[in-house]
């Protein structure tokens, strides 16, 4: 008896994991169809991204994605907090700090930007992400050189 119940209990757990996994995969299918139609149809890649979500709240690339449509429609304070979640599933997931990067430099957080980028590189060095990101860092630093250098010019004195 105690033996069939240990195995009713296997077989019952086996079978959410597969669920489970099913749940995921399902999860990212939706993630990537989003983002495939991101520049096409906004509402439905959003719609996409909310369906993922609920499919898997746990999926760390589903909340990067989800992150993104946001920065698309420019709501990059909420687009923080779903890097923020991604990457507190998975602190390692190019995507989230690829993205995550992008935003803080839109926020203007440009220390949290580099820390990104610097957890990038360490994590995927051959990426193209983090040399992009690097890049946007870069053009951001230069860019805000530029304006302290216009303003100093305009001063009386300057």
């Amino acid at each position: 008896m105690k033996n069939n119940i240990r195995y009713f209990l296997i077989i019952a757990f086996l079978g959410l994991l597969a669920g489970a996994n099913s749940l995921s995969k399902v999860s990212n299918e939706l993630s990537i169809e989003a983002l495939t139609i991101l520049d096409n149809d906004l509402s439905q890649a959003l719609s996409l991204s909310r369906q993922s979500l609920a499919a898997d709240p746990s999926n760390a690339y589903s909340w990067a994605v989800g992150g993104k449509i946001l920065m698309k429609q420019e709501k990059n304070k909420q687009a923080f907090s779903y890097f923020e979640r991604s990457l507190s599933i998975n602190p390692f997931l190019k995507e989230g700090l690829y993205w995550g990067g992008e935003v803080d430099i839109y926020l203007e957080d440009i220390e949290s930007a580099e820390k990104k980028l610097n957890t990038l590189i360490n994590s995927c060095s051959d990426c193209n992400e983090s040399e992009m990101l690097r890049n946007a860092i870069n053009s951001y630093k230069k860019q805000q050189l530029e304006n302290k250098v216009n303003v100093k010019e305009k001063e009386p004195n300057g």
